[in-house]
């Protein structure tokens, strides 16, 4: 309110509620929420590629929800990722992984596509106050959930680090991070604004070998090296163009 308030931006609607409420469900606590929790049982850098899928979904729910049709060469991107979803997952090699967490952190990278592919449709224009719309919303939904599942408030595990690594991801992850996402949502194309998949999990197995100890087998990096591959020739996939005022005109558009 405070932040509608200085910048004179209006108050969103019941219609804008709803919005943020689906989206800020399937990208928070469906995708964000669940995927926290499969963390529990499979491998940092396991996870993150796992999102590495999200833009081959965003293909498909593409074509389910608007119709766009895949061209050749991002047909066979879609391919080759999954070919190195089910390569990972492989129980021939040495990376063996937790079923149920395993394929929830599928669901997970599913809903993150199908909601990012909603989010294009939502009219509000001020991201930071969408992204304080879709985050409050789950919040009050994952404190229930928590609440539910018995998780209690414990103030002796509030340390120093554990405070420090809070006030990061409120920071980097959530204002600075989640608003930069809505931004180039509405602003750029849906596969340029996917390429953060691209260095994701790069970026993350070699955190988590490096700060968490985790094995690092041949199979999790060819594994990693075909979806990343499979994802890049879709990435490279002709699209038909569109006037920037034609692009903006859509994402502008309310969804009621």
């Amino acid at each position: 309110w405070t932040w509608c308030r200085v910048r004179r931006v209006a108050l969103p609607d019941a219609a804008e509620w709803r919005g943020a409420a689906l989206t800020g469900f399937m990208l928070l606590v469906a995708s964000n929420g669940v995927f926290s929790w499969t963390l529990r049982f499979i491998p940092a850098g396991v996870g993150a590629l796992f999102f590495a899928l999200a833009p081959l979904w965003m293909a498909v729910f593409g074509f389910l929800l608007y119709r766009e049709r895949l061209a050749p060469l991002a047909a066979l991107g879609l391919t080759i990722g999954l070919g190195g979803m089910v390569f990972l997952y492989s129980p021939s090699g040495a990376q063996h992984l937790p079923l149920v967490p395993t394929v929830l952190g599928v669901v997970c990278s599913l809903a993150w596509a199908f909601g990012s592919m909603i989010q294009r449709k939502l009219a509000r224009s001020d991201v930071v106050q969408m992204s304080a719309m879709q985050m409050l919303v789950a919040a009050l939904v994952l404190a229930l959930l928590g609440l539910f599942s018995g998780e209690r408030f414990a103030v002796a595990e509030f340390t120093p680090a554990a405070l420090a690594a809070l006030l990061y991801l409120i920071v980097f992850g959530s204002i600075v991070g989640f608003s930069a996402f809505l931004w180039l949502m509405n602003n750029v194309p849906t596969t340029l604004a996917s390429t953060y998949s691209y260095v994701n999990p790069v970026v993350s197995i070699v955190l988590s070998v490096a700060l968490l100890h985790e094995r690092f087998t041949w199979q999790l990096g060819a594994g990693a090296g075909v979806i990343i591959f499979g994802v890049a020739v879709m990435m490279l996939a002709p699209r038909p163009r569109a006037s920037v005022a034609e692009a903006r005109l859509e994402r502008r558009q309310v969804v009621r």
